[in-house]
């Protein structure tokens, strides 16, 4: 695949931003490519999905476009303090894309798949913003970010979510009804949790995947979805 590395000023978190983008190797003229949006987990970047997995050898065949996001430990939302993550994941970044390379601009030709805090992220984009994606998928998400309340995360969740009483009325808190397919791959350690989690959720499909090579076995079993969603 075509490797490129982007870097750019975002409007909504008001910073630089570095973007991987991987596009099929031949380009057919006039064609426009469904994009695959990949979020990092806390602590992580971009190339998290790099060097856990081997991305452009089940992409190339999928025909698909693939873009690898900074977050800046945003979790990938709309902060009380201002930056607006969320608002740069579902309308501004996709726009600049479909501007700068043949990525159709299209929301049903787009999905979003995040791991753990980045999982969050795509969940709640898929929440939100359903008409701007075709599906979404989450590796071991945290579906409940009052957790991250009184540990050492940084930055405090307080600087993202506000109090953590106000989380729900703020729009922080995740609901299991979707307007559009979510798909969750969770190891061992995840499943039974993210199965209680989405008992209620009729758009939502829970699948088991292996520890030892996660983010590739996720990417791997969800990039098929992507390919047969492109066809419609």
């Amino acid at each position: 695949m075509n490797w490129i590395q982007v870097q750019t000023f975002a409007e909504g978190p008001h910073t630089y931003v570095g973007i991987e983008v991987f596009l099929p190797q031949v380009a057919e003229s006039g064609k426009r490519y469904p994009l695959l949006m990949l979020l990092h987990d806390h602590g992580e970047d971009r190339t998290q999905w790099m060097r856990q997995a081997r991305l452009e050898r089940y992409a190339e065949k999928a025909d698909v476009a693939i873009a690898l996001i900074d977050g800046n430990q945003s979790c990938f939302v709309n902060s009380v303090t201002g930056y607006a993550w969320g608002d740069y994941l579902v309308q501004e970044l996709p726009e600049k894309l479909a501007g700068w390379f043949p990525i159709s601009c299209e929301g049903k030709d787009r999905w979003v798949m995040g791991v753990g805090t980045g999982g969050y992220g795509a969940l709640m984009a898929a929440q939100n913003a359903p008409d701007s994606f075709a599906g979404a998928a989450a590796v071991n998400p945290v579906l409940d970010v009052a957790c991250l309340y009184g540990t050492d995360i940084e930055p405090k969740p307080e600087y993202l979510f506000g109090e953590k009483e106000t989380l729900d009325v703020r729009g922080y808190a995740l609901s299991t009804t979707f307007q559009i397919p979510v798909h969750l791959y969770c190891d061992a350690r995840h499943e039974e949790q993210a199965m209680q989690w989405a008992r209620n959720g009729a758009q939502i499909t829970v699948e088991a995947v292996g520890a030892e090579n996660l983010l590739e076995e996720a990417f791997q079993k969800y990039v098929q979805n992507v390919k047969g969603g492109s066809r419609r």
